[in-house]
């Protein structure tokens, strides 16, 4: 074994020691184009819409990736573009989106957290409300939100360790769900796609896209939104910064 094999083996011992995985970034061609799919930011759309593009263009392929797959798995010079959506908004979405069990996309049955959660906070409101409360009830709100994928995950710990990527190798464009139809225009023409999103909906078949009906479910409360504003403090500055970094790139 050589003196630099044994070093580099010695220096993932001590990385694994200290509670750091070794992971390397896969090697993916430079014609693709990755969707780094943070949950209930449009993504379904975004992934449907993706297809039509790789089909069109099969030589600039966008590859979408699962929920699972980070940004730091990305080499640093990948071309890469993700979704944003205002915290509050999102959180009601995961919540209601778990509760139907993905319906009408998916149909996904409930894990036994996830069943105490719903047992315990028929609605997002509640769960909402919940949160921080003395004793026993601020425990199981705690629990619950940690129970629920999309409203355990922060959309920033997609960036985990990476804090700086806007800096040092920013993606082709962000799609912030509020703004749909503009960013993703946007994205097209940085991408070099000579499409637009009409037309690219109007080439998809008419399936159910994976969104929630909320008209007869109560809203946020006050109350609901200042804890979820204390809980979502991180995302609240993410999606922050990512705001300012679309400002800065728009002549």
């Amino acid at each position: 074994m050589t003196t630099g094999t044994a070093l580099k083996k010695r220096a993932k011992r001590v990385m694994r020691r200290m509670g750091f995985d070794i992971i390397k970034a896969k090697r993916f061609p430079a014609n693709e184009i990755h969707f780094l799919h943070i949950g209930k930011n449009a993504g379904t759309q975004i992934k449907r819409l993706s297809e039509e593009i790789t089909r069109q263009y099969p030589d600039r392929p966008i590859v979408t990736h699962t929920h699972d797959f980070f940004y730091k798995l990305l080499p640093p010079s990948s071309q890469y573009f993700f979704s944003i959506r205002e915290p509050i908004s999102r959180f009601r979405s995961g919540f209601y989106s778990r509760k139907r069990k993905g319906y009408p996309t998916f149909d996904v049955d409930w894990n036994d957290h996830e069943r105490i959660a719903f047992e315990e906070f028929e609605h997002a409101n509640d769960l909402a409300e919940s949160l921080f409360s003395e004793g026993e009830l601020g425990n199981r709100a705690f629990a619950a939100m940690k129970s629920l994928r999309h409203t355990a995950q922060n959309q920033s710990d997609w960036f985990y360790i990476r804090g700086n990527f806007l800096r040092l190798s920013p993606p082709i464009w962000i799609i912030r769900q509020e703004s749909f139809k503009a960013d993703f225009e946007v994205f097209l023409k940085r991408a070099s796609y000579d499409l637009t999103l009409d037309g690219l909906q109007g080439q998809q078949d008419k399936v159910a896209v994976n969104r929630g009906d909320y008209s007869n479910i109560p809203p946020i409360s006050e109350k609901g939104q200042e804890n979820l504003r204390r809980w979502y403090a991180q995302d609240i500055a993410f999606y922050q910064l990512c705001d300012d970094w679309l400002e800065a790139q728009t002549p």
